[in-house]
């Protein structure tokens, strides 16, 4: 049997350069996470960059940008600046804007902001979720203490936020019932993971599906690893929900696969449906991921070594000269 080759994270990234120039030619469109993609990660400089500028940025060179992230109501607000640029300078690209990991779809153009589609949860499915989230987690033995302390801290902040406006008081009811274990608004229902490795975590939600699955009805719920710190349960569509939007996206744009950049840092949970199963030719990542065939996408982006986010940056501003 011929041993498969081990590539050094310098040839991948120089893959990754080639793969960039290829691009070069035929990109119109910008797909990408929000989360360690463009925002936060280890670089002081991105820990709280307004995304939304970068979003800006692409539209005014008239190539069309979008934001799939496993944020919601806090990510949707964070965006509202979109609309008075449309409505101040002359430009024709529209922006969109996918929240909990494209459970719904947003459209910021002259006309303002649009809704494209919206797979929002209702207060008794919240309920369901949250039901059989407690039970999983009691049948793991996984106690308050085992949680991330990040999430923790961040959820316990919300329990006095004002979301008035924003999020339902029925909704915020029921999250403030757990001090910081979860939050729930329409769109997801976000839960703290334990203080475990990635595959742990990655069993974790293996777990979770299956208990959703069981007690919901297959298929109805879908489950998916945010990051180290969150697990997010959104209702389910027939592919991956990221997926889904980025077709919606490409629907509307009337995109080519060959027309779409698309970039991740996590290919192996949920920029899956972005990164691999959406089929791009030109996906990329700022996480090595130790795939085995240096020539399949999600490509690792050159510089990344040195700055996951900031190598992000680095390609679009490569892909728009």
């Amino acid at each position: 049997m011929e041993e498969k080759k081990e590539y050094s994270r310098q040839e991948k990234e120089q893959y990754g350069q080639e793969m960039l120039l290829k691009a070069k030619s035929t990109v119109t469109a910008f797909v990408m996470d929000q989360d360690g993609t463009v925002k936060g990660g280890d670089d002081p400089q991105y820990k709280k960059a307004d995304v939304s500028e970068l979003l800006q940025k692409i539209a005014r060179k008239g190539k069309y940008p979008s934001v799939i992230t496993a944020s919601g109501i806090t990510a949707l607000k964070s965006f509202s600046s979109l609309e008075k640029f449309y409505a101040d300078e002359n430009v024709e690209a529209p922006a969109f804007v996918g929240v909990g990991n494209g459970a719904a779809l947003y459209r910021f153009d002259k006309e303002g902001r649009q809704e494209i589609y919206n797979n929002e949860l209702t207060i008794d499915e919240i309920k369901e979720i949250i039901e059989i989230w407690e039970k999983t987690y009691a049948s793991l033995d996984i106690k308050e203490s085992d949680l991330q302390p990040k999430g923790l801290e961040t959820f316990r902040k919300f329990i006095n936020t004002d979301w008035e406006g924003a999020i339902p008081e029925e909704y915020l009811n029921v999250f403030k019932q757990y001090d910081g274990k979860c939050f729930t608004e329409k769109i997801k229902a976000t839960v703290v993971f334990p203080k475990w490795d990635d595959e742990s975590q990655r069993e974790l939600v293996k777990k979770m599906q299956e208990a959703l699955d069981k007690n919901s009805g297959k298929n109805k719920y879908a489950a998916v690893k945010g990051d180290d710190t969150y697990l997010h349960i959104t209702k389910a569509f027939d592919v991956d929900s990221k997926l889904f939007a980025l077709r919606k996206i490409m629907e509307e744009l009337k995109l080519k696969d060959e027309n779409v950049a698309a970039f991740g840092d996590m290919p192996l949970d949920n920029d899956k449906g972005l990164l691999v199963d959406s089929g791009l030719p030109f996906s990329f990542t700022n996480k090595d991921s130790n795939k085995e065939d240096l020539k399949e996408p999600p490509f690792i982006l050159p510089y990344s070594s040195k700055s996951e986010v900031g190598s992000v940056y680095k390609a679009i501003d490569y892909l728009l000269i």
